[in-house]
């Protein structure tokens, strides 16, 4: 389940959606309606990269039943047939003319080869193996992570221009009322064409917004429809609402929380393992090994009687001792030192970022709270202004340009509101992803 967030609720932006998402007609796809939750789903269960991340998994779980293949022992089968001529003969006089071997040799045999001791180094290389995976999985959740809160934040963008988009058409409304108005006024000769001209300069101002808006939110669609693996021409609408609990922790609770539960840091010290039984690897490199071969089969060719089949087996013990490798075993370990330096400077630079990252996620929560309390109020005194103006435009004591001038400071202090609840939402997804919480189970 979602930690931090709760992102279902109302339709945000259906008057403005119906225009981009048309209604269904005879033979048109039914809309689909998307919450935060089911997008994030969708797009885990469908995104290339994630599979091609899991198809890495196996490629190293492979990789350790190769490294595994050493332990067990090795069996080997050859069957062998020769023709040979001529035939290699002696005579002893007085004993007769005998073959040194048959004109047809024949050997079926099996062979076995077991490992007896390397000093471990068949084990660290599984261990090594098998380290590579759990680093395949640890990319594998942070990159499942990152298209979470990449989807979350491409769907609360989407949410947050179709709110504006219906904010600057409402806005659209109010001025051709007023355009009309002063249109009537100029024809009965109590306004002047300056109120006309100063609304229409106003009409095409708010329409470029709109269409700033509406092709901002179409390249978001786009993004998210592909991310989604739906067609072009699927009719979506998104559904939700602006709407975040800041959590009651302190920020040195939030780091330790961090500290244990992102996967950066997990994948760090899967690292430093990895590196670890490398340079151990490496110190084992020119160490001998002994191994046991037996073999053991069928042949003919044994005096006397050279075309009988007789059992036979080789046993033997074999030492590999290395002498002298032109100094690789050496230049292994001192870059499997090296190596395991880097994770050490490595391990370090991600606990700063991981603190870092809190703090400033929790900074900009606290931050966007006070501005969103603030914008409440503003919010509450447009109201009254625009009441106070209506009052007073009824009465005759102000004109049509300062009624218009209310209305829009009414309505731009809707949008700063609208902005600072989508700012608070973001600060919301950044700090959850800084603590290591996912939107989704």
């Amino acid at each position: 389940m979602r930690k931090l967030l709760c992102c279902l609720g109302i339709v945000f932006g259906l008057s403005w959606g119906a225009r981009l998402f048309p209604r269904q007609s005879p033979g048109r796809e039914a809309p689909v309606v998307l919450t935060l939750e089911e997008a994030v789903t969708r797009v885990l269960a469908r995104n290339p990269s994630l599979k091609e991340a899991q198809d890495t998994i196996a490629v190293f779980e492979a990789q350790v039943s190769q490294a595994r293949s050493r332990l067990l022992p090795g069996v080997r089968g050859d069957l062998s047939y020769s023709r040979i001529s001529p035939l290699q003969e002696i005579t002893i006089p007085g004993f007769g003319t005998f073959q040194l071997y048959p004109a047809d040799n024949y050997d079926v045999s099996a062979g076995v080869r077991q490992l007896v001791y390397d000093f471990d180094r068949t084990r660290k290389s599984v261990e090594l193996a098998q380290s590579r995976v759990t680093g395949a999985a640890d990319q594998w959740t942070i990159l499942r992570r990152n298209l979470q809160f990449e989807t979350a934040r491409l769907f609360y963008s989407v949410l947050f221009l179709q709110d504006n988009i219906r904010v600057q058409r409402e806005n659209l409304e109010v001025l051709d009322d007023h355009l009309a108005v002063a249109r009537k006024k100029l024809e009965a000769g109590t306004a002047t064409e300056l109120e006309v001209l100063n609304t229409q300069v106003r009409i095409v101002a708010a329409r470029d917004q709109v269409i700033d808006l509406e092709n901002a939110l179409e390249t978001r669609v786009v993004v998210l429809r592909r991310l989604l693996g739906f067609s072009e021409q699927a009719p979506l609408v998104f559904q939700g609402e602006f709407a975040y609990q800041p959590p009651a922790l302190e920020a040195e609770a939030l780091v330790r929380e961090a500290w244990e539960k992102r996967p950066e840091n997990e994948a760090v010290r899967n690292q430093m393992r990895t590196a670890e039984i490398q340079a151990r690897l490496a110190r084992l490199f020119d160490r001998p090994s002994l191994s046991l071969n037996l073999m053991a089969g069928f042949k003919n060719g044994f005096i006397p009687n050279l075309n009988t089949w007789k059992f036979n087996y080789v046993a033997a013990v074999q030492a590999d001792v290395p002498i002298f490798d032109g100094n690789l075993g050496r230049a292994k370990q001192a870059e499997a030192e090296a190596n395991v330096k880097t994770i050490q400077d490595r391990t370090k630079d991600v606990a700063d970022m991981i603190r870092a990252e809190v703090l400033q996620a929790l900074a900009d929560v606290k931050a966007s709270r006070e501005k969103l309390e603030t914008v409440d109020v503003n919010v509450q005194r447009a109201g009254k202004a625009l009441d106070y103006a209506k009052a007073s435009y009824e009465a005759g004591t102000v004109t049509n340009l300062d009624l218009l001038d209310t209305e829009e400071a009414r309505a731009q202090a809707e949008l700063v509101r609208i902005r600072a609840r989508y700012r608070l939402v973001l600060s919301g997804l950044a700090l959850a992803r800084a603590v290591g919480n996912t939107i989704t189970d």
